[in-house]
């Protein structure tokens, strides 16, 4: 598979990945849709990333933090704690599917 192919499939399982756990908080949201994850995945990478990678000087990781909070809360209409939920929620959906995928995924 090329490494196109392999992002574009990457950043579609990041983006259902996105509504299953928006869809487990917030159940019934006409706002959970697959181009509107396509964005806040898009939108994550692009704010949320930069920042954590630097998570242990502690600012750069608390902007991480709320970069990430602003982005979930305007795009899905939800609270902080949804949000926090949902957080945790993706969390574990994304150590299931690196755990499941890591062994199928060459790149040439």
């Amino acid at each position: 598979m090329s490494w196109l192919a392999l992002k574009i499939v990457s950043w579609l399982i990041h983006a259902l990945v996105v509504m299953v756990s928006v869809g487990a908080v917030s159940r019934g949201n006409p706002k959970n849709t697959l181009p509107r994850a396509l964005l806040v995945t898009f939108l994550v990478a692009l704010l949320v990333t930069p920042f954590a990678w630097f998570w242990f000087l502690i600012i750069p990781g608390i902007i991480a933090l709320v970069a990430w909070f602003i982005v979930y809360t305007i795009a899905y209409d939800i609270g902080f704690g949804q949000a926090f939920a949902a957080g945790l929620v993706q969390v574990a959906l994304g150590l299931l599917v690196d755990y499941l995928l890591r062994p199928y995924v060459y790149v040439r």
